[in-house]
C-alpha cells in the first residue's frame, strides 16, 4: 500500500466482512505519507487477521 487514505479503511471493512475462520489479510506498507498507515493500525487492533509491516519506501 502507498498513500490510499482515500481506500483502505472500505477495502479492508469489505475483506473483514468475510468469515473465513482461517485468513491473513497481509497490509505492507511501502512507505505511505498520507496517514493510511494510521487506518490499518486501528483495523489490525479489532481484527487479528490483519497483519501490517511497515517498512521505507521502494517504489
Amino acid at each position: 500500500m502507498f498513500d490510499a487514505k482515500k481506500t483502505i479503511g472500505a477495502t479492508l471493512a469489505g475483506i473483514r466482512r468475510k468469515t473465513y475462520q482461517v485468513l491473513d489479510i497481509v497490509v505492507m506498507d511501502d512507505g505511505s505519507t498520507d496517514g493510511s498507515a494510521s487506518i490499518v493500525t486501528a483495523c489490525a487492533e479489532k481484527d487479528q487477521r490483519i497483519l501490517f509491516h511497515l517498512r521505507t519506501r521502494r517504489g
